[in-house]
C-alpha cells in the first residue's frame, strides 16, 4: 500500500484524476443491478400516451428520470402523440410505461430498483394532480395524458376546449397591450406565440387582430380575397389565393419540371 501511494505521489496531477475517474468507472459498472421481475417487465409493456392537439412543442425536465420532448401538433393532423426510439427493437414507442422504473445506487457494489406508478408520473410530468397549479398546467396548451392508445373524441374535445381557452387569453392580452402600451407591446408580442394563438381560434387576420400586422408589419402581405395575412416569401395563402404571381409560377414550373423529370426516370428503368 505504502508503495502504490509514493507511486501515486510521484504521478502528474493529471494522471492521478484520470486513474481516479476510471476507478470509479470501473466500481459503477460492476454493480450488480437486481433482479428483474416478470411482473414488472410485463407491467412495462403496457403504455401511458402522453398527447398534444396544441400547435407548440413543449420540453419538459423530470429530474432523474430524464428530459422529455412533447412535439407540437402538426397542421394537418388531429392530434400528435409524444413518441421515442426503443434502441433494442428500433421502433418509435411512448416513453411512459404503466410502471416507471428507475436504478438507483445501494451500495459501492449493488444498485436497487424504484418503481413509481407510470399514470401518475405522466400527470405530473404535464403538472396535473397534488401538488401542481392548475394554472401552470401544459393542459392548458392542448397536453394531456391518456390510457388509450387512441384518444376518445371527448379527451380531444376536452383538450382543444382548454387549448382555445388559453390561446383567447394570449390574444386579449396581445390586444390590450397594443391599445394601451405601444412600447410594451413591441417588446413581449411575438409571433411564434401570439400569432399561432390568433390562427389557432381564426383570429388572423387584420379585421379580427388589427395587431399583427403592427407587430411583424416588414414582408407580410395581405390577401385581398380573404384578408389573411402571409409572410414573405410565401405563393399563395391557406385557402389557395395566389399571393405572389411571380413567385407562384415560379415554383408550378419547377414542379412540372420534377414531375418530367421523375416520369422519365421511371421509363428508363
Amino acid at each position: 500500500m505504502a508503495n502504490m501511494q509514493q507511486v501515486m505521489q510521484q504521478l502528474p496531477s493529471s494522471q492521478v484524476a484520470e486513474r481516479s475517474i476510471d476507478q470509479k468507472h470501473s466500481i459503477g459498472k460492476s454493480r450488480i443491478l437486481p433482479m428483474k421481475l416478470k411482473v414488472i417487465e410485463d407491467l412495462k409493456s403496457a403504455k401511458v400516451h402522453i398527447f398534444n392537439v396544441g400547435p407548440w412543442q413543449q420540453q419538459v425536465n423530470t429530474g432523474s428520470t430524464g428530459s422529455f420532448l412533447i412535439p407540437g401538433c402538426p397542421q394537418d393532423k388531429s392530434y400528435v402523440e409524444m413518441l421515442v426510439l426503443n434502441a433494442v427493437t428500433g421502433e418509435m414507442e411512448p416513453p411512459i410505461s404503466i410502471i416507471m422504473e428507475e436504478y438507483v445506487i445501494k451500495s459501492e457494489d449493488e444498485m436497487s430498483s424504484l418503481t413509481e406508478d407510470g399514470w401518475n408520473f405522466a400527470l405530473q410530468m404535464i403538472g396535473v394532480g397534488r401538488g401542481r397549479i392548475p394554472a401552470h398546467s401544459l393542459t392548458r396548451f392542448g397536453i394531456f395524458a391518456s390510457k388509450n392508445s387512441v384518444p376518445t373524441k371527448e379527451e380531444l374535445a376536452d383538450a382543444h376546449r382548454q387549448l382555445e381557452e388559453e390561446c383567447r387569453k394570449i390574444v386579449k392580452y396581445a390586444g390590450d397591450l397594443y391599445s394601451t402600451d405601444r412600447k410594451g407591446f413591441s417588446r413581449i408580442v411575438r409571433p411564434e406565440v401570439h400569432f399561432v394563438a390568433a390562427k389557432v381560434l381564426g383570429r388572423d387576420n387584420p379585421q379580427d387582430s388589427p395587431w399583427m400586422l403592427d407587430a411583424n408589419p416588414v414582408g407580410r402581405i395581405k390577401c385581398k380575397m380573404c384578408g389573411r395575412v402571409v409572410e414573405e416569401g410565401i405563393a399563395t395563402c391557406e385557402a389557395g389565393h395566389i399571393i405572389n404571381e411571380e413567385l407562384y409560377l415560379e415554383l408550378l414550373a419547377a414542379e412540372e419540371q420534377l414531375k418530367a423529370a421523375i416520369a422519365a426516370k421511371a421509363k428508363g428503368k
